[in-house]
């Protein structure tokens, strides 16, 4: 038997049985409440991953971010995000070292998320300086980042947001195929509505070449948020277009995105990719 198809098949099998666990936990899962009491906390902690995740509105993400924080000082996993969040470097730097340096005591499962987070902010950290790092750091960063999501969301498989992000995080290791098939297999019935996995499916079928299919489910997400003043289906519309080399397309969806938030970073990195696209054209003619 093919080695590839074998570990694919063993990949399937082993997300199977964990949704079979999942389904079981389901009804067992109150709100996780990362570490803090606070109520108003784990709402601003919610509402800055709703706002990021499900709308693009980085402005507003970082904001529930802070408010989430200034409400439990000890929320030592939303200071994590607010580190991921903020545009400042220094403030970035500063929190990195708060972090690393925290005498608070953090639950096995909230580690798991911390971790990811500070490694992250080692990467941002040194882009910002530009400092160099090691070339096994990304490949680690990821494994690790997989290993620790994979962990937590079939601990808690009600929290949407940490299983969005560790389907980013299938994506980028093993390909769009294997990140769509674990969306549907470990999305539950509700999850599946929630703005960000619809809009994802759209993102990696377009990954896959099915354009059609992807403008189809971008229109139905559209449709959806059924607001001009939300930037994700702008986004999202931008980054299929792009992948189409329909460039015109492209920069007026991410140009109405970035009026909208000017912080929404994977807008600004479409631009960047249209731009150079643009160079290497007039570079040609």
């Amino acid at each position: 038997m093919n080695i590839k198809y074998l570990s694919c098949l063993l990949f399937f099998i082993i997300l199977v049985s964990c949704q079979q666990k999942q389904e079981k936990l389901h009804t067992q899962q109150d709100i996780y409440r990362y570490g803090t009491k606070n109520d108003s906390t784990i709402f601003y902690f919610n509402k800055g991953w709703e706002h990021i995740l499900d709308y693009g509105q980085w402005t507003l993400s970082e904001k529930a971010f802070r408010k989430a924080v200034e409400f439990d000082s000890t929320f030592i996993v939303g200071k994590a995000l607010v580190g991921k969040n903020t545009t400042n470097l220094n403030e970035r730097i500063q929190i990195l070292n708060d972090l690393n340096n925290s005498q608070i005591k953090v639950s096995e499962d909230d580690q798991l998320i911390l971790e990811v987070t500070r490694i992250t902010l080692e990467l941002f950290n040194a882009r910002g300086q530009n400092v160099k790092l090691d070339e096994d750091f990304i490949s680690n960063f990821l494994a690790t980042a997989e290993k620790n999501y994979r962990t937590f969301i079939h601990k808690h498989p009600n929290e949407s947001y940490i299983k969005a992000e560790y389907i980013e995080v299938l994506n980028a290791i093993h390909g769009p195929k294997i990140a769509l098939d674990s969306l549907h297999i470990l999305t539950t019935p509700k999850q599946k509505k929630i703005p960000f996995f619809i809009s994802y499916v759209a993102t990696l079928e377009s990954d896959l070449g099915n354009f059609k299919k992807a403008l189809s489910i971008a229109d139905d997400f559209n449709d959806q948020i059924n607001n001009p003043n939300i930037p994700q289906p702008y986004v999202l519309y931008g980054s299929i277009y792009l992948k189409m080399d329909s460039l015109s397309l492209a920069t007026s969806n991410l140009d109405k995105a970035l009026q909208l938030d000017p912080n929404h970073i994977f807008a600004q990195r479409f631009k960047n990719q249209i731009n150079t696209k643009l160079k290497i054209i007039d570079g040609i003619d």
